[in-house]
């Protein structure tokens, strides 16, 4: 709970923060300094309800601000527009969102806007503790960031040469100390990549084996780097991950006995973990066995670095190897030149696997000192493309009978073929199509993008994209494209699956300017009414530690009512506008996770749904809720969550609904109960429509109300 992760510094500890609060609402501003100022003793509140005034006070910077609190929904500026002006002026001074908005979109854009932290106002006063936590630690992070200023100070003044580098690598900081190492001016050294200190390809190598040992904490080693003259100077490293993924990078100048060392062992490591196999065979022995694999060698073929040292690479090979292959290979090494061929190989436990394999010679003098081996497994390549071959046939039928418009275009976006369907769309024959390019159909297409499209798109991977075609009568239709890239006899070819979505994106403008007046409508409620209703509930709870009277309890009553009307409301609103994620829901532990104190639950089914799990516990808690409050008279009631043949049921021993009223119970407002909000069952038949239920009220086994849902 947040409560629990906010926690506040003693009184005694803690320096004055002097907190400017601005909110459109006198009364709830009034509510905030008073809670706020009552929680902390060392935080004074300044009020201001005009945002723009708000503004000129932070940039007359008197009084001295540490933090700013605003809501996010206010005339003339909103909370964002507040935390704009505020960063303009004073890019690090803590900004703080309290408002009743809670729409995820609002927290995206606030987060992605800089804000120092986001927090949503509630109907009971542990909110403003909790904001009170919030104001203290983003206050302190702020002073914290001066002191840290003093550390960098000592850190440029070091002896030692230190770099700071981003997550990317770059340097981003280097001391006075680096300059004087590598040579060059500080100027210089920012923006440069630290593997390009590192002589020809050392440097990835060292990322390689560095970088993890890095992550688990801390890696230090000897490394030769390269200065601005061309010389190498030998240096002892260390590198440390920071808490902001950055990177510290700490040199000091070391012999260069210790520097050969250190090398050799970290090029030994490196090849270990090369994600590709490497072996290493030495002519000069007879039968150029291998000297040397690396683990990854081991994982492809399944034999150990002892089983494979000793041996020539030929033992891989077995009944199906093609030889044509194998004389390749074996020609090249007699003419000690480089050769990259495929060959099906077998492992140790006999099953095949196919493998690409390149060889090169090692020079050394002048002469061959080792042969370099590199081995791919590339058998689900090789499988793609030897079903690709057997279901040709199936493909060419598909092609012709398919219900898709299909195009076939080269890179060059010059179409090859196209099905029937694509010309009785369009109105075209194919001898019109064939020969024009793809975008010359697409409106909205731009030729330079799509062929960048296409040359990026990996071989035999499905993309999916949304364009748009014309017909011949220059009508258009948005489509959705399903494109793939096939090699067909030698050549690149790229086959475009195309759909009519014109119903589709008309139901989604649709659904848009639904989703927009629902927007519209919970704004209103959750601010213009839920923002006075938490002033009330405020004041009253403060009024009750200050005085008792009968009248209180019947206030908090009607508040509460209001509230659970303002619940209900924003549920009937988001019950349309969330989109469903539909998964497999047992009902039996659901029923008991939701289930209120106060009555007996029975379930007797173990009935698995697919439902929404979140709208299908709002279902269940109201139907709960409705048994509860609608009981015997006596306080004891009884519900069973039980299965029919075509879904399930909830049934209850109160006192049930009259027949005459059972046509007209699922309607907004239906209630009995002077405490009911009459919104509870229109809200579980919303859930069941949409999800296709059938919802059936009627009288329970023992007089009750009985809710019938049929799902399938």
């Amino acid at each position: 709970m947040d409560s629990l992760r906010d926690t506040p510094r003693s009184l005694s500890e803690s320096s004055p923060i002097d907190v400017l609060h601005v909110d459109d609402d006198p009364e709830f501003s009034a509510l905030v300094a008073a809670a706020l100022e009552r929680e902390r003793e060392h935080i004074t509140v300044h009020t201001e309800t005009d945002p723009r005034v708000a503004v000129d006070r932070v940039r007359r910077d008197d009084p001295t601000f540490d933090c700013v609190v605003c809501d996010y929904d206010m005339p003339d500026l909103d909370g964002l527009d507040v935390l704009a002006s505020v960063r303009d002026e004073y890019p690090e001074l803590p900004v703080i969102l309290f408002t009743a908005n809670g729409s995820e979109e609002v927290a995206s854009e606030a987060i992605s806007a800089g804000v120092t932290d986001y927090l949503r106002k509630g109907d009971d006063t542990s909110r403003y503790q909790l904001l009170a936590n919030r104001v203290e630690n983003a206050v302190e992070r702020v002073r914290a960031s001066r002191d840290s200023d003093r550390g960098l100070a000592a850190i440029e003044n070091a002896t030692d040469a230190v770099c700071i580098l981003g997550d990317d690598g770059v340097i981003e900081y280097a001391n006075a100390a680096c300059t004087e190492l590598f040579g060059y001016e500080r100027a210089e050294l920012l923006g440069r990549h630290w593997e390009a200190f590192y002589p020809d390809d050392d440097g990835q190598a060292v990322s390689d084996s560095v970088l993890p040992e890095a992550r688990e904490g801390q890696s230090s080693g000897q490394s030769s780097l390269v200065r601005k003259d061309g010389d190498l100077v030998d240096v002892e490293h260390t590198l440390t991950y920071a808490a902001d993924g950055s990177l510290i990078w700490t040199l000091s100048r070391v012999s260069k006995r210790d520097r050969l060392e250190t090398k050799l062992s970290r090029r030994e490591r490196a090849i270990d973990e090369a994600p590709i196999g490497v072996v290493l065979t030495d002519p000069d022995q007879a039968d150029n066995p291998i000297v040397y694999v690396n683990d990854e060698f081991t994982d492809i073929t399944g034999y150990s670095r002892d089983e494979a040292v000793g041996r020539n690479c030929r033992f891989l090979q077995g009944e199906e190897t093609d030889e044509a292959a194998v004389a390749e290979l074996r020609a090249a090494v007699d003419e000690r030149e480089p050769v990259t061929t495929e060959l099906l190989n077998y492992r140790k436990d006999g099953t095949e696997f196919w493998n690409r394999v390149r060889i090169a010679p090692i020079f050394d003098g002048g002469s061959v000192d080792l042969f370099v081996g590199f081995q791919d497994d590339i058998t689900p390549r090789k499988t793609y493309e030897r079903l690709l071959r057997s279901n040709t046939a199936r493909l060419e039928a598909l092609f012709e009978h398919s219900p898709d418009l299909v195009v076939v275009h080269k890179a060059d976006g010059t179409i090859q073929d196209v099905n029937q369907r694509m010309c009785e769309e369009l109105g075209y024959t194919d001898a019109d199509l064939v020969g024009k390019t793809i975008w010359d159909l697409d409106p909205t297409s731009e030729p330079d993008r799509s062929k960048s499209f296409w040359a990026d798109l990996p071989a035999n991977e499905p993309r999916r994209f949304e364009g748009a075609l014309e017909r011949r009568d220059g009508t258009t239709f948005p489509t959705e494209v399903h494109l793939i890239e096939l090699s067909v006899d030698g050549e690149d070819l790229f086959v475009a699956m195309i759909r009519d979505i014109s119903e589709q994106k008309e139901r989604e403008a649709e659904l848009v300017e639904q989703n927009e007046r629902l927007d519209r409508f919970t704004s209103v409620v959750s601010h213009d009414l839920r923002n006075p209703l938490q002033v009330a509930m405020g004041r009253l709870e403060m009024l009750q530690d200050d005085c008792d009277s009968d009248h209180l309890d019947d206030i908090d009553r009607a508040l509460d009512r209001m509230d659970d009307l303002i619940s209900d409301l924003l549920i009937l609103a988001h019950n349309g506008n969330d989109a469903m994620e539909v998964e497999p829901v047992g009902l039996a532990d659901l029923a008991r996770a939701c289930w209120p104190d106060g009555a007996t639950l029975t379930v007797e089914t173990d009935a698995v749904v697919d439902a929404d799990r979140d709208q299908l516990q709002q279902l269940l808690e109201n139907l709960f809720r409705n048994s509860v409050e609608h009981g015997s008279g006596d306080g004891d009631v009884t519900v069973t969550l039980g299965e029919t043949d075509r879904g399930f049921f909830v049934e209850d021993t109160g006192q049930g609904i009259p027949e005459s009223d059972r046509d007209t119970v699922f309607e907004a407002g239906y209630t009995t109960s002077s405490e009911g909000t009459g919104f509870g069952l229109n809200i579980v038949s919303q859930v069941a429509a949409a999800h296709g239920w059938e919802v059936r009220v009627s009288e329970g086994t023992d007089g009750g109300a009985r809710f019938e849902f049929r799902v399938d």
